[in-house]
């Protein structure tokens, strides 16, 4: 197996368990959880490992990893949204691993902000959840991608620190 593809097994597991790990009820029925941490981390590594299939290796973990948590931890009926909001949050966090500082922190922004977008939209299209339920979770989902943004990128930074690496990766 090569590499990158161990590396995105690995962390595609990692972003599975750590989203199970801790679980805060919302009132959609979804559930709060520290699982962007291990997103934006996982975007970034899998980024500065591979530097070519970057935003797809990112999307995988992101995407695969979340929506496997919510398929083993019952929550299935999220599986679809969670694939594609936790890939695109994914995805652009490995694009930031191998810019610098300012246009880094940017397109992690943007990864939130699309986690964040993508469980809204879901959402209100939800049988049984709608505006009315999906609206009051754009706090708990902002704070969810603020953390994972936060702690994302202090546990790249410890990453490669531990690793041996430039500022980007």
């Amino acid at each position: 197996m090569k590499k990158p593809n161990f590396v995105l097994l690995a962390l595609l597991v990692v972003v599975a368990l750590i989203t199970l790990f801790i679980r805060i009820p919302l009132p959609s029925k979804g559930y709060f959880n520290f699982g962007d941490v291990a997103v934006v981390f996982a975007g970034l590594v899998l980024g500065a490992v591979n530097k070519k299939r970057i935003f797809y290796l990112g999307f995988i973990a992101g995407g695969v990893g979340s929506a496997l948590a919510d398929v083993i931890g019952g929550f299935g009926i999220y599986a679809p949204i969670t694939f594609f909001a936790k890939g695109f949050e994914g995805g652009f966090s490995s694009i930031a691993a191998i810019k610098k500082s300012f246009l880094q922190l940017l397109l992690l922004i943007i990864a939130g902000t699309l986690m964040i977008l993508g469980y809204f939209l879901g959402e209100t299209i939800m049988p049984g959840i709608g505006y009315q339920l999906a609206i009051p979770e754009l706090i708990p989902n902002t704070i969810q991608a603020v953390g994972g943004i936060l702690g994302g990128r202090l546990t790249f930074e410890a990453y490669k620190r531990i690793v041996g690496g430039d500022s980007n990766g």
